[in-house]
Parts: C-alpha cells; structure tokens; sequence
C-alpha cells in the first residue's frame, strides 16, 4: 500500500533543477533486511536529464544511522511528525523532508552535489561525473582518500563505474592486500569486483593450491560459483579420477555429471 501510493505521487511530480536533483523518499527502519544498524532509503527521482520523458530513476539503499542528522528510530514512531532528515558528505548534501506515518518518512528529496568534490575528483583523473552519480557517491560513502588509497595499492583500470562497484561490495584494503599476496598482484578494478561478489577469499586460494591447482583469478571465479572445493575434488578423485584439471571438473559442474 505505501509502495502504490509512492508510486502514485511520483507521476505528478516536477523535475529539479540541472544541478539539484530532487524526486520523492522515503525512510524506514531496515528491519527486513536484518540491518538494524541502517535505516532503509528509497529515492525515486524524476529528473533524469535533458530529452528524457516520463523519466524515473529509482534507488534502494540501506544506509548506517550514524550517516544521518534530523532522524532516528525513535523519530519515526512519532505519527504524524513532519521534519527533514540530512546527509552531508564530500560528494554533496541529501536532504529528505516529509512526515511520519506507519514508521516511514514519506516526502520529497533534494541532492545538491559539491562542485569541490567534482574538481577533487577531476584532479585524481576522474572526468565526467554528473550530479546524480555524486549521488550515488554520497550514498555509498565514496571520499577522496578511498580513492586515493585504491590508487595507492595499485588498483588498476579504475573508472567512476568501478569505483561504485568496489565500494558497493566492500572491497577494503585488507582484501586487496590479502589478494595480492595469495599471488594475484594484479589488481584489475573488474576482477577484484567480480572475485569478492562470488567469495573468493585467500582462504579459498590457499585450499586450491592445497590440492595442487594453481587457478587463474577467473578460474578462482569459477570455482566459487560452481562449489569447486575440497569435498568435491576429493570425490572425484575417489572415485579414480586423479587427473582431473580444474577446467574438466567445471565441466563436469556445468554438466551436471558428478
């Protein structure tokens, strides 16, 4: 019911100005997804850019509390109440103004990205970065000394895209360093991406050359998401197959023989 008539409003709503973007919120406790440290953001933006029609962007995060001012738990079990909640990071300014009702704070949101990030970002080789993707910036709490500390360690072929995906799945340093010295010191921005979306740990890398495999980042990929692991091979090897290559036992994965 909340979702329909958020949907209903969104239809009437004006577009923001070049700059400030803006659309509807709404914020609720994340119970559902057993995050109780985070509050439950949903941004649904009208202003999608010049030429665009019946343009809707929508945008589903959860977010820590300790990220917002003018709003708590307690807040939102006040009916009724009507106030502005805000997060105010380097890539820009998020407020969210409404009213409280069934725990949600319903109403409308406006972004004003910082013109000091964007230069910020444009010194570190980052062009082309739009309002709404500082947006996207803020909300997955991307700072110029993350970036800086990516490029310090190495990380290669990193585009604004790529930065949002290693942010988005925590790939922190210690992961990276961790990578690295399992023996994978190329860091590709997309292969550390795809390793930690899959699972790949050096714990994982380490059980691989244990049964004497020395997998490739993409065979590392492959293993985790075909359940290549100790159990597995040691199966296969009872059974007499003893010269099994990690690209037959995929096979053997994919086809659904074991």
């Amino acid at each position: 019911m909340k979702i329909t008539a958020f949907a209903v409003l969104l239809l009437g709503c004006p577009t923001g100005f070049a700059q400030t973007l803006s659309g509807l919120c709404m914020l609720s406790e994340a119970h559902r997804t057993n995050q109780p440290d985070k509050v439950q953001l949903v941004l649904a933006g009208t202003d999608c850019g010049k030429g665009s029609e019946n343009c809707t962007d929508m945008n589903n995060s959860n977010i820590p509390w300790n990220r917002w001012e003018g709003i708590s738990p307690e807040a939102l079990q006040k009916e009724g109440t009507m106030l502005t909640a805000r997060m105010n990071a380097e890539p820009g300014e998020l407020k969210c103004n409404g009213s409280i009702h069934d725990g949600v704070l319903s109403g409308r949101y406006e972004f004003t990205p910082s013109e000091g990030f964007m230069k910020d970002m444009t010194s570190l080789g980052f062009d082309g970065i739009t309002p709404r993707k500082q947006l996207g910036f803020l909300m997955l709490d991307v700072t110029t000394a993350w970036v800086k500390e990516m490029k310090g360690l190495g990380v290669t072929d990193l585009s604004t895209d790529k930065l949002m995906g290693l942010r988005a799945l925590h790939v922190d340093p210690e992961y990276i360093r961790a990578i690295s010295a399992a023996g994978y010191p190329e860091l590709h921005a997309g292969k550390l991406t795809e390793m930690k979306a899959v699972g790949v740990t050096p714990e994982k890398v380490q059980e691989a050359k244990s049964l004497g495999f020395s997998p490739t980042e993409h065979e590392l990929i492959q293993m985790c998401i075909f359940h290549i692991d100790r159990p597995f091979v040691e199966k296969m090897r009872a059974r007499g197959l003893n010269d099994l290559t990690l690209d037959k036992l995929i096979k053997i994965k994919i086809f659904k023989v074991e």
